[in-house]
């Protein structure tokens, strides 16, 4: 995982659009199926992290789930925001992402 370069896609996806970040908005697009991949940030709860990653799986829907080593401090630095969890919303930067944060193994 390039810090730089996830730093760049994480950017990219803000200005785009292609980001819903908080809970409320995780969660508003998740159940919508416009979400491609839900990221809880590494000091997110447990709660949190449970309950975004059966809403991913809930009713069939098969969205991508990560729990990444960043923190919601980190994130603040690369898109000016600080959400313990946020969804992306485009497929192209779901799966730039999934395999940068996961360092291809998803």
């Amino acid at each position: 995982m390039t810090e730089k370069k996830i730093k760049g896609l994480l950017g990219l996806c803000r200005r785009a659009g292609k980001m819903s970040l908080g809970h409320d908005a995780a969660v508003a697009q998740i159940k919508k199926r416009k979400a491609f991949l839900a990221v809880c940030c590494k000091d997110s709860s447990e709660r949190l992290i449970a309950e975004i990653r059966d809403e991913c799986t809930f009713g069939g829907r098969n969205i991508s789930f990560i729990t990444t080593e960043i923190t919601s401090d980190e994130i603040y630095f690369y898109i000016g925001a600080k959400p313990k969890v946020f969804t992306v919303d485009d497929k192209g930067f779901a799966e730039m992402l999934i395999s940068d944060l996961t360092g291809g193994n998803e």
